[in-house]
């Protein structure tokens, strides 16, 4: 905004000059707002139409704005919808996940409850079972007392067995020997009657000659009471023997029947202790000359021989033959005991294992047994003499070499038992027949067993 300038009045006058002066400057300020009016309005109008192009930059930049904001608002609107969508399908998506989670999560959650029933019921299960082990363990205890019991019993029984037989003989004897007496008594009897006949005939010339010879007659007549008294004496002797034979009979066959009786007794608990502790079968264990060397042996049917099978298996289980060796190798028999002729202090441990658990020196078995059903074939498995704990492969047929045989002056004998034959290990066997051997047949190489145990049937 300007301002108008103005020349400098002159002194004032005095009275007409007053009023010119106030007139003037009336004017003066007409002029001068007329001026400054028209400057402003100038002024204004520059300033209104500046405005009014801002005012319609403006409008134009509401427009442009309006216009930029309707595309944003669009595309953001598209955007959003985009967003919403994705949105929604990530929401459905992973609510579908959470609910299939949580089905999930629900089915592992009946499934754990599941398992932890199962858990309970299996630990249950083995309180059960752990509550049946100790039972059987204890039962164990008590029929390994039992045997024991069972076997010094056995023992007695053999012993008055053998003393019976030899009773029997005895009464044989004296029955032979009665035999005898029973011929002499015959030929004193018979001497007897022609004692009696020279008497009567004596007699009789004593008649017919009258000539009595009273010396003849005495001593005739002592003669036939001598024969008569001897006679009372051997028949009294023969009867008593006869009763005493008879006593020996009823005696042997009662002990025969509690032996039966107590065989029977003993097959009975030992299939009942193998199905316990083995199952039912079919029965292997594994003899273990290193990691790449095995034997493995298929038991006999339980049926067959149950108490040799169990005393084997029991052997094996216990780790008997651990440390002992195959010591034999003959044309016929592989053989292999619980002991170590190259190590004089393991076959000591061996020995006194074997003395503590009552299967050395008197065997391992109770009795023999042996069943024609599984004789002593190419292969197969058996029991020494003794009973064990020794065992042998035979390496060819020997049912006639080991089987029921009839021996001179020995008469009949049993079977060595027969209780495994062999299913793995040929190769093995061939290799030991194979080694070196002294005079006597035995190996002069060390052929240890490292370790045997019983096969599971399923894993077989």
């Amino acid at each position: 905004m300007t301002t108008a300038k103005h020349e400098a009045l002159p002194p004032p006058r005095s009275g007409t000059s007053l009023v010119v002066t106030i007139l003037l400057m009336a004017i003066s300020a007409l002029l001068s707002g007329y001026v400054t009016s028209t400057i402003l309005d100038k002024e204004y109008k520059i300033i209104f139409a500046e405005m009014q192009k801002d005012c319609h930059q403006i409008q134009n930049d509401y427009l442009t704005c309006r216009s930029h904001a309707a595309e944003e608002t669009t595309k953001w609107r598209i955007y959003a919808d985009q967003n919403i969508r994705a949105c929604q399908g990530y929401v459905e998506r992973h609510l579908g996940e959470d609910i299939l989670a949580y089905k999930l999560g629900s089915d592992g959650l009946g499934k754990a409850i599941n398992r932890t029933l199962e858990h309970e019921a299996l630990q249950f299960e083995l309180t059960q079972s752990e509550a049946k082990a100790t039972t059987l363990l204890n039962s164990n205890i008590i029929l390994n007392q039992e045997v024991e019991a069972l076997e010094k019993d056995r023992a007695i029984r053999t012993r008055q067995i053998k003393n019976f037989v030899t009773e029997l003989e005895d009464a044989e004897r004296a029955l032979e020997l009665r035999d005898l007496e029973r011929v002499e008594c015959d030929r004193y009897y018979r001497d007897l009657i022609n004692c009696e006949e020279s008497l009567d005939q004596a007699k009789q010339d004593n008649v017919n000659n009258e000539a009595p010879s009273s010396h003849t007659v005495k001593q005739l007549s002592d003669q036939v009471k001598a024969l008569q008294n001897q006679g009372k004496m051997k028949e009294a002797m023969l009867e008593e023997m006869g009763f005493t034979i008879n006593d020996a009979k009823k005696e042997i066959q009662s002990w025969k029947v509690k032996s039966e009786s107590l065989v029977e007794k003993v097959n009975f608990r030992s299939r009942r202790d193998v199905l316990k502790q083995y199952g039912p079968g079919p029965h292997y264990v594994q003899i273990a000359l290193s990691q790449e060397e095995t034997i493995l042996l298929k038991m006999a049917p339980l049926d067959l021989m149950s108490h040799t099978i169990h005393i084997f298996m029991n052997l094996i289980q216990e780790k008997m033959y651990v440390g002992g060796t195959f010591l034999l190798a003959r044309e016929h028999i592989l053989v292999a005991a619980p002991i170590d002729a190259f190590d004089p202090e393991n076959n000591q441990r061996l020995e006194e294992e074997m003395v503590d658990e009552g299967y050395f020196p008197d065997g391992a078995l109770l009795f023999h047994q042996y069943s024609p059903e599984f004789p002593h074939a190419k292969y197969t498995v058996g029991f020494s003499s003794t009973g064990g704990p020794l065992f042998y492969i035979n390496i060819q047929d020997n049912i006639k070499a080991h089987g029921p045989r009839h021996i001179d002056n020995e008469g009949d004998v049993e079977g060595d038992p027969v209780f495994a034959e062999v299913v793995e290990g040929f190769e093995v066997i061939q290799r030991i027949l194979a080694l070196p051997r002294n005079e006597d047949d035995s190996l002069n190489t060390r052929v240890q067993i490292v370790d045997t145990y019983v096969v599971e049937s399923d894993a077989k």
